[in-house]
């Protein structure tokens, strides 16, 4: 008899044990453990301290092994795994197939994630289960965008990546991949609220408009649109459930609209609390303690997660505003009382981040030799304004090289050329003396050229006989609507949501109408490379050198 209560007794502690906090995972929203068994629509996880839930599936649950997408029953019983949950629902699950965690295939470790914040060589990402992270990047990191090796340099914050490690516990890239453009935000649209479709996951909107070159212009009388529920809705700056919008019917709402295989997709939305009021404005300083920000004409507006930043064509983070950032910023509210809904900022540099030395120059072709050319009198593009360098002697001269993978364009003789066909020609020759015969009697003068660098290294340089007046040239930025061939003047784009650069202001100056440029003597530059005016495409967005309608350099942003 005593054996049979110290039986009892230990089985009886050993359940208090087991099953000592059985309520744990549903209070802190997460799970780990091992997969004791799968069923149809349920899953059965051992946590460490041996407590056994059978969890029931969310309805947008997410499964991912070795960071792929995978299907409930590719879970194995014995996978050690981490969960998601929502109240008793698994909302995320993976797991790794590999069993020495400590030794993966190359590239076997995968994280995917929105670029939060880049700082040369850290890369901080928010995955998709919303935490952060911080990886880094070296030389031998690869770059893939489209299924094209791509210089790290074209990384945006707001960028959507998959990031592949060599090693389980790595931070350091082995390889990247950047998604491609539908990761931009195609539209920025103001309506109102008809009807809100839970089941559905659809809202319907009146009176739709679209932000276009600085205004509201009318669009659409009504649309029906997919919403997904786990998109994060605000008003007021305050966080909503989605099943309350159907309460805001008759508000405007403000949506951050993206192309989705040709579909129009919300990827954001903000609801309009009070009284709409509109700033085209330098952002001079930010307290980041309140979250408030004060624009050139001293008004204070506040900000929050909930509000829409638009920054490069990608939705961002609040932390990706900076002071000095020229916007457009719609508020709400009323008197002095003013929270940001929407700041779309205007500012473009030829450098993504600091990651970027990607520079401009245009100057006389003083000496050419095999992998070097030497520039006299030269100008630096510099904060979006051309800086002049004038040079006295050669120590003066900017050294730059160029190899084999160099693209030289010819303007006069509309060809490219090879290096060893810019090396053996007269691009640069000795205008000052008076021994060479042929100089002389072929009035031969030296050339002039616009140089797209990587550092000091020539990625295109495009070359012609005469240099322009740099005096009238400016620095602009916008989208492509459309490109043709004009049976006049060539081929010309047309491009939407422009901005100029003002030196005298020192702001982004917006445009109101649709700009038009001609593109028969420009530098069109793409992944460092010169393509075709043809192969501009609606949506691209460009940063523009240009002489009034003539475009001199253009490089695809």
């Amino acid at each position: 008899m005593k054996k049979i209560w110290i039986l009892v007794c230990i089985l009886l502690l050993t359940s208090v044990i087991s099953y000592a906090d059985v309520n744990g995972p549903y209070r802190d929203g997460m799970i780990e453990g091992y997969v004791k068994k799968v069923l149809e629509n349920q899953i059965q996880i051992e946590e460490y301290d041996g407590t056994v839930h059978l969890l029931n599936l969310d309805r947008k649950v997410k499964f991912q092994i070795d960071g792929k997408t995978v299907g409930l029953h590719d879970f194995k019983t014995g996978m050690e795994v981490y969960g998601e949950l929502r109240g008793r629902r698994l909302k995320y699950l993976e797991s790794y197939s590999t069993e020495n965690l400590g030794y993966i295939p190359l590239g076997g470790k995968v994280r995917s994630g929105i670029v939060k914040k880049i700082d040369r060589d850290q890369i901080m990402i928010k995955t998709l289960i919303g935490k952060e992270e911080t990886y880094f990047t070296s030389p031998a990191t690869i770059c893939l965008k489209k299924g094209e090796n791509v210089l790290l340099s074209t990384l945006y914050e707001g960028d959507r990546v998959k990031l592949y490690f060599d090693e389980v516990d790595a931070t350091m890239i082995s390889r990247m991949s950047i998604e491609g453009n539908s990761i931009l935000i195609k539209d920025l649209y103001r309506g109102k609220l008809a009807r809100a479709d839970q089941l559905e996951d659809e809202i319907v909107l009146d009176q739709i408009e679209v932000f276009r070159n600085g205004r509201w212009n009318e669009n659409k009388n009504s649309i029906a649109i997919p919403f997904s529920s786990d998109l994060p809705l605000y008003v007021g700056g305050q966080k909503i459930p989605y099943k309350n919008l159907k309460y805001y019917r008759g508000k405007t709402v403000y949506m951050a609209m993206k192309d989705f295989f040709g579909t129009d997709k919300i990827e954001k939305m903000v609801v309009k609390s009070q009284y709409e009021r509109t700033y085209s404005n330098k952002i001079e300083r930010i307290n980041w303690y309140s979250d408030t920000f004060e624009l050139a004409n001293h008004k204070n507006i506040s900000f929050s997660e909930g509000t829409m930043v638009i920054k490069n064509g990608r939705l961002v983070d609040k932390e990706s505003i900076l002071p000095e950032s020229d916007a457009f910023i719609v508020a709400d509210g009323r008197g002095n009382n003013l929270y940001a809904d929407v700041i779309n900022v205007y500012n473009e540099d030829l450098n993504n981040s600091n990651i970027g030395q990607n520079y401009i120059y245009a100057g006389r072709l003083s000496r050419i030799f095999e992998n070097a050319v030497y520039l006299k009198d030269f100008y630096l593009l510099d904060r979006n304004d051309w800086e002049s360098f004038r040079t006295r002697d050669e120590d003066d001269e900017k050294e730059l090289f160029y190899d084999n993978d160099t693209v030289i364009f010819d303007v006069e003789n509309k060809k490219y050329i090879s290096p060893k066909e810019f090396f053996a020609g007269d691009y640069a020759v000795d205008e000052d003396t008076d021994d060479d015969e042929r100089i002389r009697n072929n009035h031969l003068k030296d050339w002039y050229g616009y140089i797209y660098t990587d550092g000091d290294r020539i990625s295109s340089i495009m070359v012609q006989k005469d240099l322009d007046s740099l005096r009238r040239q400016r620095v602009t930025n916008g989208v492509v609507e459309k490109t043709e061939d004009d049976s006049l003047v060539g081929w010309t784009v047309y491009l939407r949501d422009t901005k100029d650069y003002s030196y005298r202001h020192d702001k982004w100056m917006a445009k109101n109408t649709t700009t038009r440029m001609n593109l028969s003597k420009a530098m069109i530059v793409r992944n460092g490379k010169i393509i075709e005016p043809y192969e501009l495409q609606p949506g691209n967005r460009l940063y523009i050198v240009r002489d009034d309608f003539y475009g001199k350099v253009v490089v695809v942003k």
